[in-house]
C-alpha cells in the first residue's frame, strides 16, 4: 500500500526554504496568474509564473504558427513546463514571439458565462456520483452553503445487464434555496476539502491524507480550490470575498500546501471537463466483499 502519510512535497519544501509565496500579497499574485491561463494545467501556470512572472499568454512553437501565425524571435528563451504523460514541453511567452495580433478573448479572458443552470449542475452531480461523491440539496436557511463528511455508502450501475457496486465515501450538503450557481460553487468549496484530503478517509489511495490540520489551514485551502476553479471558468467567485479579506488582514498566509491546492484543481477540472458515466475503477466493489469493512469516521467540514 502507497504511504498516504503527510509528506511535505518539493514544492512546498522550496516555497518553506526560500519564503516564496508565503506573503499574502504574492500568494494572491500566484492565484490571479494560475486564474488567467486558463489554457493550461494549474501547476504549469504555476511553473510559468516561477520562470518569467508578468507572462500574459504561452504556447508552444507548433502552436503559435498554427492557431496564431507567429513565431518565436530570434534567440527567445524559451519557458519549461510538464507534458502530459512525457518529461517537459517548451512553450514561449507572448512577448517573445512575432507575427499577427492576439484576438482579444485570448489576451483578456475574464468574461463571466453567465448564470449556471440547472441542467449543468445537475450534469456535473452525476459525474460526481461515479466518483464516489454523493451531492444531496436540503432546505437551509440564507446563510448555510454546503458541507461534506465521509460515509459508508455503496452506489450501483448496470452495464450489459450486470449490476456492479461501487464505494461512495463522501457526501456533500448544499443548499436549495440558494441559485444554481451558488449550488455549483459550494459544491466546489467542498471538493476542495475532499481533493486536498481534509477527510479521514482510509483506503482510498487516489487521496492525500491530511485529515489533522488547523480549521484555518483546511478552510483557506479549499477557499483557494474553489477560487481557482470559479475563476478560470469566468464564474461569480463566492470566495473572493474570503480571500480578499484575509489577504488585507495578514502579512502571511496560513502554512498551507500550495502543492496540494494545485493538485485539487487539477483534478476538480478533470471532473469537469469529462461527462464520466462509470464508477471510478479505485471504487468497484468486487461481487463478494463486505462493505461494512468500509466503516468511516463521521467528519464534517463546511
Amino acid at each position: 500500500m502507497r504511504n498516504r502519510k503527510n509528506t511535505v512535497s518539493e514544492l512546498d519544501k522550496l516555497f518553506q526554504e526560500v519564503g516564496r509565496y508565503r506573503n499574502s500579497k504574492e500568494y494572491d499574485e500566484l492565484l490571479k496568474f494560475v486564474a488567467r491561463f486558463r489554457n493550461i494545467a494549474p501547476f504549469n501556470a504555476m511553473l510559468i509564473q516561477m520562470q518569467k512572472p508578468g507572462s500574459k499568454y504561452v504556447a508552444s512553437v507548433k502552436d503559435w504558427a498554427e492557431r496564431f501565425q507567429r513565431k518565436p524571435k530570434p534567440g527567445a528563451r524559451p519557458l519549461v513546463i510538464l507534458r502530459p504523460f512525457g518529461p517537459v514541453q517548451f512553450v514561449y511567452e507572448l512577448n517573445d514571439t512575432e507575427g499577427k495580433t492576439l484576438p482579444e478573448e485570448i489576451l483578456n479572458p475574464f468574461k463571466a458565462h453567465g448564470e449556471i443552470s440547472l441542467s449543468e449542475l445537475e450534469k456535473f452531480i452525476k459525474c460526481l456520483f461515479f466518483h464516489g461523491i454523493e451531492v444531496y440539496n436540503n432546505d437551509y436557511g440564507t446563510d448555510f452553503y454546503g458541507n461534506v463528511e465521509a460515509v459508508n455508502k455503496t452506489g450501483q450501475y448496470t452495464k450489459s445487464r450486470v449490476i456492479y457496486k461501487f464505494r461512495i465515501p463522501f457526501a456533500i450538503t448544499i443548499n436549495k434555496n440558494h441559485d444554481f450557481t451558488t449550488q455549483l460553487t459550494s459544491t466546489y468549496h467542498e471538493l476542495g476539502h475532499i481533493y486536498c484530503g481534509h477527510l479521514y478517509t482510509p483506503d482510498i489511495e487516489y487521496l492525500p491524507e491530511r485529515y489533522n490540520l488547523p480549521l484555518e489551514i483546511s478552510e483557506f485551502e479549499a477557499e483557494s480550490v474553489c477560487w481557482l476553479i470559479c475563476e478560470r471558468q469566468g464564474i461569480k467567485n463566492p470566495s473572493a470575498e474570503y480571500l480578499s479579506r484575509y489577504l488585507n488582514d495578514n502579512k502571511t498566509i496560513p502554512s498551507i500546501s500550495i502543492d496540494t491546492v494545485l493538485k485539487a484543481v487539477t483534478s476538480i477540472e478533470e471532473i469537469i471537463s469529462h461527462n464520466i458515466t462509470t464508477p471510478r475503477k479505485e471504487l468497484l466493489l468486487k461481487h463478494d466483499q463486505n462493505t461494512d469493512l468500509y466503516a468511516f469516521h463521521q467528519i464534517t467540514l463546511s
